[in-house]
C-alpha cells in the first residue's frame, strides 16, 4: 500500500511538472510570435498574415478537437456569441498586432499587450460591480503609469510612427479585456478546445474579408522560404499548438498559478528581439516595461488574494 501511495504521489508530481512545462513553453511560443511577425510583416501584408495565421490555427484546433472526441457542432443561436468573441479576441487582435508591428518594436508591443489583467479589473469594477482591493488599485496605477510612459516616450522615438504602433498595441489590450469580461459568462457551457476552435473560425472569416480588401487595395505578399516558414510557424505552432498546450497546462495547474507564466512572454520578446532582430531597447523602454509587469503582477496578485 505504501509503495502504491508513493507511486501515486510521484505520478501526480510528474503530472503537475508536465503542466508547468506546457505553460512555460506556451509563454515562450507566444513571445516568439512577436518576433516572427515583426520579421516578415514587411514581406507579407499584415491582414493577409493575420488571416493565414488564424486559418492554420483553426485547422490545427479542429484536428485536435476531433482527436479528443469533442463535437464541433453548434447551434446558430449559441455560435453567434462565440463569433462575437472571435471578432474581439482573434480578428482584431491579429489586425491590431500586425499593424502595430509595422511601426513599433516587438519589445514595446509585448509590454503594452501585457496589462490586460489590470484593465479587466477596472472593467469588472465598472460593469460587473466587482470590488477592487488596495493592491489591485495600486497595480492598476503602476501599470497605467508604465504604459503611458512607454507610449509618450515613443512619440520622441527615432522610429517614425512608433507612437501609432504603441497606441494600436494598447487598443489590442482593450479589446482583449472586453473579450475576457464577456467570455466569463459566454464560455461557461463550452470546453476550452471547442470554444477556441469556433472563436478562431469566426475570426478567420472576418480576417478573410479584411485580407481581401487589403489585396484589392494593392497589398501583395513577397513569398520567400523564410516568410513561408515563419507564417506556418505562427499559425500552426504559436497559435494552434500554443492554445492546445495552454489548455492542457490549465488542466494540470491552477489558473492563478498559470497566469504567472505570462510574464515570460515579454522577457522572451526582449531576449529574442535583441538576438534575432537587432532591437536595442532603451533604458526608458525597459524601466517602463518593468512598471507594466510589476503593476500587472500586483493586480493579479490582489485578485488571487481576495
Amino acid at each position: 500500500m505504501r509503495e502504491q501511495a508513493i507511486a501515486d504521489q510521484r505520478a501526480a508530481r510528474l503530472h503537475t511538472i508536465g503542466g508547468h512545462l506546457l505553460l512555460a513553453t506556451t509563454a515562450v511560443l507566444w513571445g516568439s510570435s512577436y518576433i516572427g511577425t515583426r520579421a516578415i510583416v514587411g514581406d507579407v501584408p499584415p491582414l493577409l498574415l493575420g488571416f493565414l495565421r488564424a486559418l492554420s490555427a483553426t485547422v490545427v484546433l479542429g484536428v485536435l478537437a476531433k482527436l479528443a472526441g469533442e463535437s464541433l457542432r453548434a447551434r446558430s443561436s449559441a455560435w453567434i456569441p462565440l463569433a462575437g468573441l472571435g471578432v474581439l479576441g482573434v480578428a482584431y487582435f491579429y489586425i491590431g498586432l500586425n499593424l502595430a508591428l509595422q511601426w513599433t518594436t516587438a519589445t514595446a508591443a509585448s509590454f503594452l499587450n501585457l496589462p490586460y489583467p489590470a484593465l479587466t479589473a477596472v472593467g469588472g469594477w465598472l460593469f460587473l460591480r466587482e470590488r477592487l482591493g488596495t493592491r489591485q488599485i495600486a497595480g492598476i496605477g503602476l501599470a497605467a503609469l508604465g504604459a503611458t510612459w512607454l507610449t509618450v516616450a515613443s512619440a520622441q522615438d527615432n522610429v517614425g510612427g512608433a507612437w501609432i504602433g504603441n497606441l494600436l498595441a494598447l487598443s489590442i489590450t482593450v479589446a482583449w479585456t472586453a473579450y475576457t469580461l464577456l467570455g466569463r459568462r459566454l464560455l461557461l457551457n463550452w470546453t476550452p478546445l471547442t470554444a477556441t476552435f469556433h472563436m478562431m473560425a469566426a475570426g478567420t472569416l472576418v480576417l478573410a474579408l479584411a485580407a481581401g480588401l487589403e489585396y484589392f487595395g494593392g497589398g501583395r505578399p513577397r513569398w520567400t522560404a523564410e516568410s513561408t516558414l515563419i507564417t506556418l510557424y505562427l499559425g500552426v505552432v504559436c497559435t494552434g499548438l500554443g492554445y492546445a498546450f495552454w489548455n492542457a497546462g490549465l488542466r494540470r495547474v491552477r489558473a492563478a498559478t498559470a497566469s504567472v507564466y505570462l510574464y515570460l512572454q515579454p522577457v522572451t520578446v526582449v531576449v529574442l528581439g535583441i538576438a534575432l532582430l537587432g532591437e536595442q531597447p532603451s533604458l526608458v523602454t525597459l524601466v517602463a516595461g518593468a512598471l507594466v509587469i510589476a503593476g500587472t503582477a500586483l493586480t493579479a496578485g490582489g485578485e488571487r488574494a481576495r
